[in-house]
């Protein structure tokens, strides 16, 4: 998510954000390239998303990691909507499960 950015809020809200508040950062990103129909950036954004995955947790990561999988495949057939719908849905898991301070599945 390293963007080219000079804005200091969002430089200090990325460096005091939780792993959990990153991720949600992650898919916001995410959707508004979607929304963009900004190619490289959704593309690197599921990128990170794949490289975040935590593999102790086997089985939530590897239901994400075909997700993720889904999703940059529907990026490189420039399927922006189908792109769009999963990480939407994602967000509004992720988004609960960080506010709520839930498991996101379990």
């Amino acid at each position: 998510m390293a963007g080219k950015t000079s804005n200091p809020y969002i430089i200090q809200q990325v460096k005091n954000a939780s792993p959990e508040k990153l991720i949600l950062m992650l898919y916001e990103v995410g959707i508004k390239s979607c929304q963009a129909k900004d190619h490289p950036k959704a593309i690197k954004v599921v990128t990170e998303l794949i490289a975040a995955l935590n593999f102790e947790y086997k089985e939530i990561a590897l239901r994400l990691f075909d997700l993720y999988r889904y999703t940059l495949d529907q990026l490189h057939n420039r399927k922006y909507s189908e792109a769009l719908t999963v990480l939407e849905g994602l967000h509004e898991v992720w988004e609960s499960a960080v506010i709520n301070k839930r498991p996101v599945l379990g």
